[in-house]
């Protein structure tokens, strides 16, 4: 039996389930960076999960391992994409701590005990030309000449620490194919996640048996529940014959296209020794671009149309109307006065009335709202008795609620469907290696396009634009989408936790400084015009965007935690 999580245990687990799915795909982006580093010979001081205090570390050879407080970001710091050059200075005091004569450390406090100490007359401690690294002080006495080790240390305090960085080892010094592959490899790790996710997922559940017309599942709640049940078999939908799933989906689909919302469906009872039964079922009604539809309400309510309530004077009227039940308000220009059980008694243009009465369907509205154009959009007024829960009662006086759609443009760029007409039957599944895979694939050619349609709605030129930045997600809206899934299931979870890393991908490689894709962009700005960028401009132009994708980042964060609350 399937138990629903809700309070505190609910929160508690979207936490949990966060910070896991969080965790494990900055992990595994940074350690394709890690991982490819290492093996073109670069220096990684550190590999961090998270920002802000540490909370673990561990020193594994030359590079530490840490995680942070805030699991939201991480890093791998190289050699050569920090300026270390200011770190020691002609005529500075430092101290060395020496090994057989070879400099293992430069202490950089002078509080610190230290071997030898003195002011640094020269030095060079990266070996461009590969040169031998060394340090030329003077002690007080005379001017003393040491070789440098190149895995010195520069000792800051007692808790800190910096390896040296040869020039060989470092970011800069590596051909800008291996410094492609090091920045490339954080956001492939997060495609590769994804496709071992969808994988599992399909290897999991299967694929749908479109050569069968049985009925795999159905849902709990919707108008086939205790009537259809897996393992019956459809044998024809509106009198059209069905002998396999494909039949089943071409006949819904054609009727869909028609605005059908009632359906006489022919099956063979399973459970009733395969008798052939005949029943009719006023289906789920959601008109998606306006966010209105009747899932949920009864099956009498939905055909017989006509209702009789009693209002907050205690009196009883008739009234002929769509009952209202769930409520989606992300349509356009939506508010929160339209609930779950009010009645829509007319659809209004202005004074003009569209439906009204017996032509007030879900098919006709469904039409209206399918049929207009993007560059037109219908800008309509619903009327609708509105339901009082707490006193169970409607209020006595119509209000008006004026409805722009999103477009089609905008819905499909999403892969959201303009409108459903759902009844709660699915195929059975099978398991077939080679269609899994296909499925697999195919989840993540899916995931892979949407950002890209996403940021074509938000930058190019549009004659309507309904998308913005106010509605993209920060990690609250993340937050948000894991809590409203986990009751839906592990395998819906791996699902999303897969688009997401697919999304971070290719977040990480546009082209924007800061980002994977904006240093990409200035290693190959190198490898077409063979000079390096100047790592002092570098440097600053990525500090500036990282700047701005923090302000940004902060302003979708305040949009999200008010939608959220």
């Amino acid at each position: 039996m399937f138990l629903e999580i809700t309070g505190f245990w609910l929160v508690l687990l979207a936490i949990i389930a966060f910070i896991l799915i969080i965790g494990i795909i900055i992990s595994l982006h940074e350690l394709g960076h890690l991982i490819v580093a290492k093996k073109s010979g670069i220096l990684c001081h550190e590999y961090s999960i998270g920002f802000g205090p540490i909370i673990y570390k561990h020193q594994f050879k030359e590079t530490l391992f840490c995680i942070r407080l805030i699991p939201l970001g991480g890093y791998v710091q190289m050699a050569g994409e920090q300026l270390t050059d200011g770190l020691v200075k002609v005529s500075e005091e430092i101290g060395l701590n020496l090994s057989n004569d070879t400099v293992t450390e430069l202490i950089l406090d002078n509080k610190m005990d230290a071997e030898v100490r003195g002011n640094v007359v020269s030095f060079d401690l990266t070996g461009k030309d590969d040169e031998p690294l060394y340090i030329t002080i003077n002690d007080g006495l005379q001017d003393r000449y040491f070789n440098v080790s190149k895995e010195a240390y520069y000792v800051f305090d007692n808790s800190k620490r910096l390896q040296i960085e040869p020039y060989e080892r470092s970011f800069d010094s590596k051909h800008w194919l291996l410094r492609l592959a090091t920045l490339f490899a954080g956001p492939f790790m997060n495609f590769i996640l994804a496709m071992v996710i969808y994988l599992i997922v399909s290897f999991a559940t299967g694929v749908p048996n479109m050569n069968s017309n049985t009925i795999g599942s159905t849902m709990d709640l919707y108008p086939v529940a205790n009537i259809l049940e897996a393992g019956d078999e459809i044998l024809a939908i509106n009198d059209v014959k069905t002998n396999s799933w494909y039949d089943v989906t071409n006949t819904f689909d054609k009727m869909h296209k028609e605005y059908v919302t009632s359906y006489k469906i022919k099956y063979k009872d399973k459970s009733d020794n395969n008798i052939v039964k005949e029943d009719t079922f006023e289906a789920y009604s959601y008109v998606v671009s306006i966010g209105l539809s009747n899932i949920g309400v009864s099956k009498e309510d939905r055909i017989n149309r006509t209702y009789d309530l009693k209002l907050d004077d205690d009196t009883i009227t008739t009234i002929t109307g769509l009952k209202l039940g769930t409520i989606s308000l992300r349509y356009k220009g939506g508010t929160s006065d339209i609930t779950k059980g009010d009645i829509i008694t007319s659809m209004k243009n202005g004074d003009d009335v569209i439906y009204q009465g017996e032509s007030l369907t879900w098919g006709n509205i469904i039409k209206y709202f399918y049929e207009s154009s993007d560059n037109n959009l219908p800008n309509v007024t619903f009327t609708y008795y509105h339901y009082n829960e707490e006193k169970d009662n409607y209020t006595y006086q119509e209000k008006s609620e004026v409805i722009e759609p999103y477009t089609h443009e905008v819905l499909e760029s999403q892969n959201v469907e303009y409108f459903k007409v759902l009844i709660g039957v699915s195929p059975s599944y099978h398991f077939s290696f080679f269609e899994c895979i296909g499925d697999a694939f195919m989840r993540f050619g899916s995931d892979f396009t949407i950002i890209f349609r996403t940021l074509k709605l938000l930058i190019w030129p549009q004659t309507v634009r309904q998308i913005s930045v106010n509605d993209l997600s920060s990690f609250v809206g993340i937050f948000a989408m894991i809590q409203s899934y986990i009751n839906s299931g592990f395998l819906v979870l791996l699902a999303f936790m897969a688009m997401l890393s697919v999304n971070i991908g290719i977040m990480n490689l546009l082209p924007i400084p800061a980002l994977d894709g904006g240093r990409i962009v200035f290693v190959l700005v190198e490898a077409i015009t063979r000079k390096k960028v100047n790592k002092k401009v570098e440097s600053i132009i990525n500090t500036v965007f990282f700047v701005l994708l923090m302000i940004l980042l902060v302003y979708i964060t305040i949009h999200d935690i008010m939608r959220f609350f």
